[in-house]
């Protein structure tokens, strides 16, 4: 059977059992096969064609038409430049030909639906879909459901509203940034990737090139996989995988720790304060920022770079190494090792083991401060400062700057070439000088304080002390 529509005659519907080939008019048409297969066609308005269950055949001619394809075997012809069309169906899957603009899913299940060369506009259902624009600029809407959209497209525009399931984003595009109230994204090329996730807690994974991966405001997942990556790390509740390759930190948190990681080896503070920053087993490059920073590298052989501000350092490998420039602050090393000389630009050494211990100064005026054990500084050039317990040795030579011991020893004498002694205890206190021009110090009790040979100088502080000035 067969019928072509008058002219001023809208709509056309087959109520018979077999074929139907039905045709409309200028007019916008709504066009309704039966259960057989139909061949319908429009004309140059906006029409709907709907075949039915059959494997029909639908030609809508010129004018944005619509299409209902509810059998697999549907065939769709459009040609180019004749209008913007739509498919709209309850099949599982479904591909646009060519020509054809725009897919909808109106099924209640999980729906796959993939686009053409065209800007598209594809919509899911309430189901967990995958939709696929093509390679043109497509808009990509899910709806409810966990859905997956593959995005292959500068052009392309994810749409997702509040919590409408957990959504994923698969792209081999070099960069992208989840839109709003998408979870995932998850790169599927073999280069380099940025990736960039939004306020939600994201799960980001990068792929086989040097990926850097930012989750964002929200507590995120990101995994580089394999490549030298980077990591943006702006919650304390971030989770980091990695797998191979050097990979970086970079953190704007008051304090972060890559103990825990692996496979992580550098660790680099981007914030504006005070930073404290731990490595792992690795041999890390842990770099701080413009304020008072305190890096501890770890059990590895590590650089430590802490820039400006009065920076603490922890060094716990023969290996490591502690980089500082020129008047960048007044810098520490705390150090478990044996024995330990300053590099250029660090004032202070501090040691933090339980046995015996060598230090060694340079040319800026140091404070070096001994342990428990036995102890032998050596400040060298400089107007030093030495803090020492019972047993310490304090090595320096004539004429390398004013020196000074503190101590909260109950008795101490200067050993040679030490200018001055300040006694920092709490009970009483012997100090005696040398036969350089001494400045001796005591505490809050009653101490005796001893000159030698010089012209020296005795405070004694709190309580009731004696003073000795000596022959000078």
């Amino acid at each position: 059977a067969s019928y072509t529509l008058a002219d001023n005659v809208e709509n056309l519907s087959f109520a018979g059992t077999g074929a139907f080939a039905g045709t409309g008019n200028a007019l916008d048409n709504v066009i309704t096969g039966g259960a057989a297969i139909d061949t319908l066609s429009g004309d140059t308005g906006n029409d709907t064609l709907d075949g039915g269950v059959g494997a029909d055949s639908l030609t809508g001619g010129e004018g944005d038409d619509t299409y209902i394809v509810d059998n697999a075997g549907d065939i769709v012809t459009e040609a180019a430049d004749e209008g913007t069309d739509t498919v709209r169906t309850t099949l599982a899957n479904y591909t646009l030909g060519s020509d054809v603009e725009n897919l909808t899913y109106t099924g209640t299940a999980a729906f796959a639906g993939t686009g053409n060369s065209l800007a598209n506009t594809i919509k899911g259902g309430a189901g967990a879909d995958t939709l696929d624009g093509g390679a043109g600029a497509d808009i990509l809407i899910g709806a409810a459901g966990n859905d997956t959209y593959i995005v292959d497209d500068v052009g392309d525009v994810v749409t997702e509203a509040a919590n409408q399931g957990t959504d994923l984003i698969k792209t081999a595009l070099s960069s992208y940034t989840l839109d709003n109230n998408v979870e995932s994204l998850l790169y599927t090329g073999s280069t380099s990737f940025t990736g960039t996730g939004n306020a939600l807690s994201n799960t980001i994974t990068g792929g086989v090139g040097n990926d850097t991966l930012d989750g964002g405001t929200g507590n995120d997942t990101l995994d580089g996989g394999a490549g030298d990556d980077i990591y943006i790390v702006d919650s304390a509740s971030d989770v980091i995988k990695d797998s191979a390759g050097t990979d970086e930190i970079r953190t704007a948190l008051a304090a972060y720790s890559i103990a825990t990681l692996a496979n992580v080896e550098n660790l680099t503070y981007t914030g504006s304060a005070s930073f404290t920053g731990t490595g792992n087993a690795l041999d890390n490059t842990i770099t701080g920022g413009a304020f008072n920073d305190t890096l501890n590298g770890g059990a590895g052989a590590d650089s430590l770079i802490g820039g400006l501000g009065d920076d603490i350092y922890i060094v716990d490998n023969a290996g490591d190494s502690v980089a500082e420039n020129t008047g960048a602050g007044t810098d520490t090393v705390r150090t478990t090792l044996a024995s330990y000389t300053l590099g250029s630009d660090v004032e202070n050494l501090t040691y933090i083991g339980t046995g015996t211990f060598a230090g060694t100064g340079n040319t800026l005026n140091n404070i070096l401060t001994g342990g428990a054990g036995v102890d032998t500084l050596s400040g060298g050039v400089g107007n030093d400062t030495y803090v020492i317990g019972g047993g310490d040795i304090v090595i320096e030579n004539a004429d390398e700057g004013i020196d000074t011991v503190q101590t909260n020893l109950a008795a101490y004498t200067l050993g040679n070439n030490v200018e001055n002694l300040t006694s920092t205890g709490t009970a009483a206190f012997t100090g005696s000088g040398n036969a350089l021009d001494n400045v001796l110090k005591g505490g809050v009790a009653a101490d005796k304080l001893m000159g030698a040979g010089g012209n020296d100088t005795l405070i004694g502080g709190g309580g009731s002390d004696t003073m000795l000035g000596g022959i000078g």
